[in-house]
């Protein structure tokens, strides 16, 4: 395939292809609560980012599949959030697979989704997976199910993603959103379907910028991924039993995991900087006690990490500093490799969704 520009190729021939692709699997329009008569220790539930994981989709690294396109303004223009770093990375694989060129790297990519996998298993954490894409496609980052999907109280959301390209991951989800309707209590709900390319009117809502803290539900939104009308979607779907807090970040930054993490109700690891005014955020958010990192260090993912539970937490490896500062707070810090979070604009977080926990 004759290669485009990353803007060309995202607005072009594959857009045409999306909205069939998207709504292949068998869930109406808004959404499908579980049978009557399901066993009702199977339940959707996610009221905090820390209570005791039990159950959880974690997405695939498809090896020789993550291919990247042209290097240039108009990629740059749209992910601004991706280190100098990456880049340079990026610029090696242009109009190729990554596995064309560093084979070791995209081997190393796949075992570090595997072994992250293995991770949660070992800790007594069901995973699921999404059904792989099977093709090369550009910017479709499978490995990360933070995004298409969204789990808030008892709903799992099929999200709308910002990025043209990555919006057939959705589909992966189509088995598993179709299980949970019949075997769980809970509601799976579908966003509105969205047109062709940043269209005027679509809604956006990326699960890599929303938390769960009981009844308060923060967004965030950095022009990046979620957009306004992705969060007045929300507020009209959650009702008034929850609060949905609007958390502007700055333009550099993709998703507000990439610069908060809630460990627990009293401590969190936090970039300042990271946000268009700290001292504005949500005094329900503000309460605890923070690690503070520096941005170079949120930009490649210090503050994505994974709880497990409120006194356990899975890390990359990368950041030994701020893991001694997380276990100075009595928490136990397993820190694992994975460094493919200094080239995708992803991390631990971005790379699992919960289905339940336990509160």
């Amino acid at each position: 395939m004759k290669m485009m520009s990353y803007k060309n190729f995202i607005y072009g021939a594959l857009g045409l292809t999306i909205g069939a692709t998207v709504t292949a699997f068998n869930l109406p329009d808004k959404s499908k609560k579980m049978k009557e008569g399901a066993p009702s220790e199977l339940r959707i539930s996610n009221r905090t980012e820390y209570g005791q994981l039990k159950e959880v989709v974690v997405g695939r690294w498809v090896p020789n599949t993550f291919r990247v396109g042209k290097v240039d303004a108009s990629l740059k223009n749209f992910a601004p959030y991706l280190s100098d770093k990456a880049w340079e990375y990026w610029a090696k694989c242009e109009d190729k697979n990554i596995a064309e060129v560093f084979p070791e790297d995209d081997k190393n990519n796949f075992l570090e989704q595997e072994n992250l996998v293995k991770t949660l298993e070992n800790l007594g954490v069901k995973v699921r997976r999404p059904d792989p894409i099977p093709f090369s496609s550009m910017i479709a980052s499978q490995c990360y199910s933070r995004d298409p999907i969204i789990t808030i109280g008892n709903k799992v959301i099929l999200a709308n993603l910002r990025s043209e390209a990555r919006r057939m991951e959705v589909a992966s989800y189509g088995r598993i959103a179709q299980d949970l309707t019949e075997q769980y209590q809970g509601e799976v709900v579908r966003m509105p379907a969205l047109k062709q390319g940043l269209a005027e009117g679509n809604a956006y809502l990326e699960g890599g910028d929303v938390f769960v803290e009981g009844k308060d539900i923060y967004v965030g939104i950095s022009g990046n991924a979620t957009n306004d009308l992705g969060i007045e979607w929300l507020r009209e779907t959650l009702g008034d039993e929850y609060v949905v807090h609007r958390v502007a970040l700055k333009p550099n930054v993709l998703h507000l995991d990439c610069a908060m993490m809630l460990i627990n109700d009293k401590l969190g690891v936090i970039c300042e900087e990271d946000f268009e005014d700290f001292d504005a955020l949500p005094a329900s958010l503000k309460r605890r006690k923070w690690v503070t990192v520096a941005p170079e260090e949120a930009q490649v993912m210090a503050t994505n990490g994974i709880a497990v539970n409120p006194e356990t937490i899975i890390m990359v490896d990368a950041f030994p500093e701020v893991a001694e500062q997380i276990r100075a707070h009595g928490i136990e810090v397993i820190a694992i490799p994975f460094d493919k979070a200094n080239y995708y604009g992803g991390g631990l977080r971005c790379s699992y969704q919960p289905i339940s926990r336990e509160h």
